[in-house]
């Protein structure tokens, strides 16, 4: 997500998880667009999307075509090891933040006929500070619109609404994903004038880069709320003396606490971390002590052989040498 703020080990083992875990009576839905804006691959009609996802890609198949080798995954109904953890609250979010920030960046770039730029900063500004509404903004109440159909719309039918807990947890991590883009929304300016004197200045709203969406995110997934399973009136602490507390729509949202990633467990469906390949000196999420979860690692010697020191000769062909190196390679135990 970003050398500033690297993924916890926890995290990563989960994202592992997700990305192989199977579903129970539902599964992952993978969404693959060509290039041209046409259905690519399964296509629009193919499983697993839902029926209201592939009215929506058939509709409009030019929405989305840089997810041509993007996977979006949204959960049907999981294994119980996939369900209401908080890793499964962070792919929510960053799955409908996605959405979100893909849509509105082809807006802006002109390759749809259902939304541009934001048109309501076409005018205005302030005269006074010398500046004024120019360029092309980015408008993401399109992409957040098109995010919320494709997304909600599944997850509601599950039960035919949208009362029980786990659907309003999932509903509310889509929907934090959502906010995350808009509240990091920034204005860049560009400057007019005799030698870049600055006199007016152009401006335009811009959407963050998805890198600090991320960071943001898994900042959220640092800080996530654990919550009841018994939905009432709305959405509640499970910690009943933390319930006064106000729930924040950026917030993430879990039920379960997370099963033990580091160990394999089949009946589950969790790999575990055995014979992982590590980094001896990092101490990021990488590092042998963290992925391996301290059961230490074991080191054997790989050996490579390349081309190198290659040269033209005249005329008319290449020259390499051949070179061996030793790597020393560390795998979880």
């Amino acid at each position: 997500m970003g050398r500033g703020a690297p993924l916890g080990p926890r995290l990563l083992r989960a994202l592992l998880l997700l990305a192989l875990c199977p579903a129970a009576g539902g599964s992952w839905m993978w969404l693959g667009i060509a290039a041209a804006g046409g259905p690519d691959g399964p296509g629009c009609s193919s499983p697993p999307l839902s029926r209201r996802q592939q009215d929506l890609c058939e509709q409009k198949p030019e929405l989305v075509p840089q997810f041509r080798h993007e996977r979006w995954i949204a959960l049907n109904v999981p294994m119980p090891c996939c369900v209401g953890t908080k890793e499964t609250a962070f792919i929510s979010a960053v799955m409908a933040a996605g959405l979100v920030h893909s849509v509105t960046r082809s807006c802006s770039a002109g390759n749809m006929t259902e939304c541009s730029c934001d048109l309501t900063l076409r005018h205005g500004g302030s005269a006074s500070e010398g500046w004024h509404w120019g360029g092309c903004s980015d408008d993401i109440h399109y992409g957040m619109s098109f995010s919320r159909k494709f997304l909600d719309v599944p997850f509601k039918n599950v039960t035919g609404k949208s009362g029980s807990g786990l659907v309003a947890m999932d509903l509310h991590n889509n929907e934090a994903g959502r906010q995350a883009v808009a509240k990091l929304m920034s204005v860049d300016c560009r400057c007019h004038g005799v030698s870049g004197s600055c006199a007016v200045k152009t401006c335009w709203k811009t959407m963050s880069s998805f890198e600090k969406i991320g960071r943001f995110l898994k900042d959220k997934y640092e800080n996530s709320i654990q919550i009841s399973d018994r939905l009432k009136k709305k959405l509640r602490r499970k910690e009943k003396s933390q319930r006064k507390i106000p729930i924040g729509k950026e917030d993430l949202l879990y039920v379960n606490k997370s099963p033990n990633y580091c160990v394999e467990d089949q009946k589950l469906g969790i790999p575990g971390t055995q014979g992982r390949e590590c980094n001896r000196t990092s101490q990021g999420p990488d590092g042998c002590n963290l992925l391996c979860c301290g059961r230490g690692y074991n080191t054997h010697v790989v050996r490579h052989v390349e081309r190198c020191e290659c040269k033209f000769v005249w005329c008319c062909y290449v020259r390499c040498r051949r070179c061996e190196t030793m790597t020393d390679v560390h795998t979880c135990k």
